[in-house]
């Protein structure tokens, strides 16, 4: 008993060591910003209405970086809409994706430490100023609102059916009045 409570204990100690990653962040000068849409490219920001992600170079690295959109709007919000840093900012990215070459940009922030905001549909503190930076942010939320409640409803129909596939379809019983056989169709309650 006493080996099994070192051992849980020991891996408790070193779970949180495993599993910290220190996000390093690197000096980032974006230029040449392509955002794709829909149904074109282009090298001006039109809003976030279609917009799917954009790409950017490094002017440091002369790598290739892709950005999702959310932080496309974190970036308009912190450029007013610009684009243009007038001095080199940090990010993060995470590994090179092999089938096209291209790192995933996965935060940003000022030299001074002040972090570019990741503005997603999904939060809830957005301030009405980072609102602006979406084309309609009150249809997109309440669309993603409605999205997350058909999944729950899904993955809650998933539960249940998998919780009552255990139960026999066919049972037997036996009683005063004779014997058979009862059907039990797998979502009746009783």
């Amino acid at each position: 008993m006493r080996k099994v409570l070192f051992v849980v204990l020991l891996s408790l100690m070193f779970i949180p060591t495993v599993c910290a990653v220190d996000a390093v962040y690197e000096d980032f000068m974006p230029v040449n910003f392509v955002f794709e849409y829909n149904n074109h490219n282009s090298t001006t920001y039109e809003g976030d209405s279609g917009l799917r992600v954009a790409y950017v170079n490094n002017a440091f690295d002369n790598n290739s970086y892709f950005v999702p959109t959310e932080y496309v709007r974190g970036i308009a919000y912190a450029t007013k809409g610009t684009f243009k840093f007038s001095e080199p900012i940090l990010f993060c990215h995470g590994p090179l994706r092999e089938w096209d070459g291209m790192y995933v940009a996965t935060g940003f922030k000022f030299k001074n430490g002040t972090v570019i905001p990741y503005l997603g549909i999904e939060k809830n503190d957005l301030t009405n100023e980072q609102k602006k930076y979406f084309d309609d942010y009150n249809t997109q939320r309440s669309e993603y609102l409605m999205q997350e409640q058909e999944e729950a409803v899904e993955d809650l129909y998933d539960y249940e059916t998998v919780r009552d596939s255990h139960r026999p379809r066919f049972s037997y019983y036996y009683g005063r009045g004779g014997s058979g056989v009862i059907y039990t169709p797998r979502n009746s309650y009783w």
